[in-house]
């Protein structure tokens, strides 16, 4: 029997041991400055497309690892799916609540879920967040929940030069990543990661665009960013998209 208030007391320590670093930064972004996430709609449009595909005529049990601004929650809501969150902030969470979403503070690396509880598991731009050890915690926690035959789906950015986005606090001169990022992903390193508790069955160089709106000329830009990203220009920004499977 899953020991919830046991859960529940980890995840508070975890909270506060954690509180002066990433989510700090994620409770900024998430809370006082949502707009940051509207460049992410086409990669959440694509994650949504691919559940939808794999899922069939079955109605998804998703669990969505960081929330962002609720784009894929609020979609997928709408969908009529049935979809959980999970992320740090207590705010966030409190939102997503209010709007009739399950959404449940907590963490990755130790998630307040019952065994094979989904059969769809997300977590895009998340990975990179993670220190090596809480990424091989949480990989292995989203294969506790996800039922046999399940998909973990997710992004990551594509071999990122983490010096380039290194900033300097002007007060307390502590050096840090803009975003929070740990991680640089090729292709490799994340199948490898992945491989160690689920069947990865697809990871590929991409980037996420639209073409449902702007001009011609947007549409144009679109398409050659999606093009040099597949052939991993140095000129764009690249994303990994992964599908791991849980067949054991």
């Amino acid at each position: 029997m899953h020991n919830w208030e046991g859960e529940s007391q980890l995840n508070d320590k975890l909270h506060k041991s954690r509180k002066d670093s990433q989510d700090k930064l994620w409770a900024y972004f998430q809370g006082e400055a949502p707009e940051v996430f509207e460049e992410a709609k086409p990669r959440f449009d694509f994650i949504i497309r691919e559940i939808a595909r794999k899922s069939g005529t079955v109605v998804p049990r998703v669990l969505n690892i960081g929330v962002g601004n609720g784009y894929l929650e609020e979609t997928t809501q709408r969908l009529g799916w049935d979809i959980h969150s999970l992320d740090p902030d207590e705010k966030t969470i409190k939102r997503l609540i209010e709007k009739g979403i399950r959404a449940h503070r907590g963490y990755i690396e130790r998630m307040s879920f019952n065994d094979a509880s989904f059969n769809f598991v997300t977590a895009s731009e998340v990975l990179e967040h993670l220190t090596d050890e809480q990424r091989h915690r949480g990989i292995g926690e989203v294969a506790r929940v996800l039922e046999r035959g399940g998909w973990f789906i997710g992004t990551v950015p594509y071999s990122e030069n983490l010096f380039a986005n290194q900033v300097v606090c002007p007060k307390c001169g502590e050096v840090f990543h803009r975003w929070g990022h740990q991680k640089s992903f090729d292709i490799k390193t994340i199948r490898d990661e992945l491989s160690i508790f689920l069947d990865v069955v697809e990871t590929k160089r991409t980037a996420f665009v639209s073409f449902r709106e702007g001009s011609v000329k947007a549409k144009i830009r679109s398409f050659a960013r999606l093009v040099l990203a597949k052939c991993g220009a140095s000129i764009v920004t690249a994303n990994i998209y992964f599908a791991a499977r849980k067949l054991g």
